[in-house]
């Protein structure tokens, strides 16, 4: 057996992420490949990401998205709280899944919590998959889809 050792770190700082950052990417690149080895030459690591700007340039909300297999996963969705309410979410949304459908995304999926977003989503078309209770204690996290083919037509 080869001498291996382990090297935990707990990345709570900007500077623990870049200290770990060579460590992720060999994972990456490792999970890629048996990726690649099962489904050919697929595209990985594509990432779609709308921000919303003032008239400063200061960014006050963005979606992101990571692409895979035809489909894209909204990762994140945040609209600062003085905007709430006046659309910006739902044209964040609206746009990833336009620019999605363009870059060959047939379906969407995310996942929120029962104190953040699940009514927004289903208001945008996405259903409930799935459902961990208590995750964090008292709360649901929701996991949810959408076929962007039939939203597009």
């Amino acid at each position: 057996m080869a001498d291996l050792s382990f090297a935990t770190h707990l990345c709570t700082f900007h500077t623990d992420y870049e200290a770990t950052a060579v460590g992720l990417q060999a994972m990456l690149e490792g999970l890629g490949s048996n990726i690649i080895k099962h489904l050919g030459n697929v595209e990985l690591g594509k990432a779609l990401r709308i921000f919303l700007q003032d008239e400063q340039g200061k960014v006050v909300g963005g979606i992101s998205g990571d692409l895979f297999g035809g489909w894209v996963y909204i990762s994140l969705l945040w609209v600062d709280k003085s905007l709430r309410n006046l659309g910006y979410g739902s044209g964040l949304l609206q746009r990833l899944e336009a620019e999605a459908i363009g870059l060959g995304c047939k379906y969407a999926h995310v996942d929120t919590y029962s104190f953040e977003a699940r009514p927004f989503y289903e208001r945008a078309g996405y259903e409930v998959f799935g459902v961990l209770d208590n995750y964090p204690p008292g709360h649901q996290k929701y996991f949810l889809k959408k076929s962007l083919v039939r939203a597009a037509a």
